[in-house]
């Protein structure tokens, strides 16, 4: 794989983790109050940190999907 195909496939993959942030997020709002018990601020705790350390969203200091693309390019 060269370094286009797999900035490609970075970028496929950023955009997928976007998207099911996304779906996560609209599903966590259109969930019932009776079902929720919690889960809604646990995930905006906890669970959506990971998307945001993936999209690069969260703490400046983590790694992201585009740093992978970032180091590929780096040495030339």
């Amino acid at each position: 794989m060269n370094k286009e195909e797999f900035t490609d496939e970075i970028e496929r993959a950023i955009e997928m983790v976007d998207q099911a942030r996304h779906i996560v997020d609209m599903a966590l709002l259109d969930m019932p109050a009776r079902f929720n018990r919690g889960i809604t601020s646990n995930y905006e705790v906890y669970g959506k940190y990971g998307f945001d350390q993936l999209l690069g969203t969260g703490n400046p200091y983590d790694n992201s999907l585009q740093t992978l693309i970032d180091k590929c390019y780096e040495d030339e």
